[in-house]
């Protein structure tokens, strides 16, 4: 860490610059093929995809308006103008001369780049990994310092005690604006439990999982007709706590005592989300999920309910967002002196770029 960014040779062309700095389009690229994989990991953990992975779900909208490839350019380009101010400011702080600083990043640095090493098996492995995309590591090493840089500047700036720290107002505002409140009754459809000689779930002691079998077609037609006449009960004006607690199969309910917590990004089955999104306080409809048939009921988003404990898993990634959206507003006029190259930008297309090797994204957690 004792040289600046700018100073390590450079492999490829830029693809954008600010002053001094300079991401090259092998950084840019590497970049793109982690966010690929790691949001297609999501996608189906979630059961929002399925299958072996296939390009094309990359020209699939969302929000109804943008392809998850433009959603994805977004993000990266996002990063790479967060990454080049920060290195500026960075320097404007005095932090490249802080011997403290400097070695925290190159601890973070050193540790990230030989959990890949593992990962991959050695650094050789590693190297031919990183090689599809123009990279080795050492310029490896240059884009996770330019990372590293970007979230001490970032701590500084908006982490506790800092200049724009998020306050519980900013916090309830954003709640207010972006979430919304459900309670449901799951009502499975597909799957039921083997029962022992007690009657009690039967678990295989070798998974540690309860064991299951497929309902039959009249079994199905049975809970399907259960679950509209609890709907109907619903409307009829019966307390939906009562038959939640009498029907409900979803343990989660047992816990999230307020309900659930839903925002239009959040990675759920997107029938539920639908089906929360698009009704008002009050209403009551059945929704034929990926999790099974559920009775859902939306609830008026009450003050304050973010600072439960037990909801804050609805809200990991509340202050991040907050603090995303002030950064436009902070960063907001440096990031438009960032320049790119927009020769390279006329023959680049996202699809081209292999997702990164999924191990390389979990030797992270």
């Amino acid at each position: 860490m004792a040289l600046p960014l700018c100073a390590c040779t450079v492999v490829s062309p830029a693809y954008a610059s600010y002053g001094k700095y300079e991401i090259s389009q092998n950084m840019y690229e590497y970049w793109t093929a982690y966010y690929k994989a790691r949001f297609y990991s999501s996608f189906a953990e979630y059961g929002l995809v399925d299958g072996e992975y296939d390009e094309s779900v990359w020209d699939q909208t969302v929000d109804g308006e943008k392809t998850l490839a433009e959603q994805i350019t977004e993000h990266v380009d996002s990063l790479v103008n967060e990454m080049l101010v920060c290195a500026q400011i960075f320097d404007r702080l005095g932090l490249n001369s802080d011997a403290s600083v400097n070695k925290q990043i190159s601890d973070t640095v050193d540790g990230l780049i030989k959990s890949d090493m593992n990962a991959a098996g050695s650094r050789q492995e590693l190297n031919g990994i990183l090689g599809a995309y123009g990279m080795n590591t050492d310029t490896l090493r240059r884009a996770l310092e330019y990372e590293a840089k970007a979230s001490v500047v970032s701590d500084r700036l908006f982490g506790e005690g800092g200049e724009h720290a998020v306050t519980d107002a900013e916090r309830e505002q954003y709640y207010q604006s972006n979430y919304h409140r459900a309670k449901h009754i799951l009502i499975k459809n597909d799957v039921k439990y083997v029962l022992d000689d007690k009657g009690e779930p039967k678990m295989n002691i070798y998974t540690g999982r309860y064991e299951t079998e497929e309902l039959t077609d009249a079994e199905k037609a049975e809970k399907q007709k259960l679950a509209e006449q609890i709907l109907q009960r619903c409307k009829n004006g019966e307390d939906f706590e009562a038959l939640l607690e009498e029907y409900n199969e979803d343990s989660g309910m047992t816990v999230y005592t307020d309900g659930y917590f839903i925002s239009a990004d959040s990675l759920y089955d997107t029938k539920y989300i639908t089906a929360v999104l698009t009704s008002q306080p009050g209403d009551v409809q059945l929704a034929e999920t990926s999790y099974g048939l559920m009775i859902i009921k939306k609830y008026p988003l009450d003050d304050g309910l973010w600072k439960n404990e037990v909801n804050s898993v609805f809200f990991s990634d509340m202050d991040a967002n907050i603090i995303a959206q002030k950064k436009l507003t902070v960063f907001g006029e440096e990031y438009k002196q960032i320049q790119r190259n927009e020769e390279y930008l006329k023959g680049y297309s996202l699809k081209n770029i292999q997702p990164l090797d999924s191990r390389l994204i979990y030797s992270e957690q």
